[in-house]
């Protein structure tokens, strides 16, 4: 009896470790805990994050600082890497974003054409580089869209949902530079 505890404690302990082991991009294998799911190279320490560019042909004035707020916020709360400026982070985040739009989704009506649906859209370009491992460096476009009845305003929607479509942009650039999906 004392002996199948024994094999349950040892499967138990190996599935554990093997669940911490990844193969990096290179074939290497590497180590990461965390109670995030981040998996940062070693030796890094600190981020930086550029205030994005706002490139679009639509501008919304709120945006650029908000996905920079947020993304510093979130790599603060999600590890252990200290924020600092003009690109000297160990790990170091620019972007722009490309486009703004928002655009009917579904028509319906007959004769009388009508939009039911429309969709707000953003999309970016972000460039990640880290300074102690360029195997996870990325230069990417990151697209997100929400949908809303056309019979909203479009400042009504940027007030109420703005925020979780920023938050959604912000997971996928984390996700991309330190989950490594």
């Amino acid at each position: 009896m004392n002996c199948f505890r024994n094999i349950y404690l040892f499967c138990l302990l190996l599935l554990l470790l093997l669940s911490a082991c990844t193969i990096g991009p290179a074939g290497k294998w590497s180590v990461g805990y965390s109670t995030t799911g981040a998996s940062i190279p070693a030796g890094t320490t600190t981020a930086s994050v550029q205030s994005f560019l706002n490139r679009a042909s639509i501008v919304n004035p709120q945006l650029a600082q908000m996905l920079t707020d947020k993304l510093k916020d979130k790599i603060l709360a999600q590890t252990n890497l200290k924020i600092v400026t003009d690109r000297e982070g160990d790990a170091n985040f620019e972007g722009t974003i490309e486009s703004y739009t928002s655009v009917p989704k579904a028509v319906t009506g007959g004769d009388n054409m009508v939009a039911s649906l429309n969709q707000l859209k953003v999309t970016l370009k972000v460039k990640y580089t880290n300074s102690k491992s360029s195997e996870f460096d990325f230069d990417t476009s990151v697209s997100r869209y929400i949908e809303y009845p056309s019979d909203q305003l479009l400042e009504q929607v940027e007030r109420d949902k703005l925020p979780e479509l920023v938050d959604l942009l912000v997971d996928d650039i984390f996700n991309k530079a330190f989950v490594n999906w």
